[in-house]
């Protein structure tokens, strides 16, 4: 072979390995981890709720989602989701604040728990306390809500 040939090879050969070695380098895409991508969906329906978009919460929730609620001394009440986001479509942007905090969160596969103490506000006024509890699923590549039980005991946060 003539010099030149070896050159062309040479550098040919270097040209290839430093773009593959440059791809190589990129790292991939990175994926949020499931918790996250729970946590993300529970603070869109927060969201949603205090701009009064129902529609928005809906997008987020299995249609027919039970929603329970326990308050002391009562029995429980077997609601459903779509009362709730009926509700929120009552409602003005800003009217009803529910804020969670403390989050936890389990997740094995496409099944999520999420166990949100909360605070809910209407008209500016603080009116219950207590804790929300999230069964979610993965489906079809997004996290909805399939159940909702929640606890209210206002006694825990309101003066007396």
């Amino acid at each position: 072979m003539t010099h030149k040939v070896i050159k062309c090879l040479m550098i040919g050969g270097i040209v290839t390995l430093s773009s593959v070695l440059a791809t190589a380098a990129e790292p991939a895409p990175v994926k949020a981890a499931p918790k996250t991508e729970v946590r993300a969906v529970l603070d869109q329906i927060f969201t949603a709720m205090r701009a009064g978009n129902g529609a928005a919460m809906s997008d987020l929730i299995l249609p027919n989602a039970p929603l329970d609620r326990i308050t002391p001394g009562k029995a429980i009440h077997h609601g459903k989701v779509s009362d709730w986001i009926d509700w929120v479509d009552s409602l003005n942007p800003g009217q009803a604040d529910e804020q969670i905090f403390d989050v936890k969160i389990n997740v094995e596969g496409p099944l999520a728990a999420a166990w949100a103490p909360f605070t809910i506000a209407l008209d500016g006024e603080l009116k219950s306390c207590g804790v929300n509890q999230f069964t979610l699923v993965k489906t079809d590549g997004s996290w909805k809500v399939a159940y909702l039980i929640d606890t209210h005991t206002p006694d825990k946060c309101l003066s007396k």
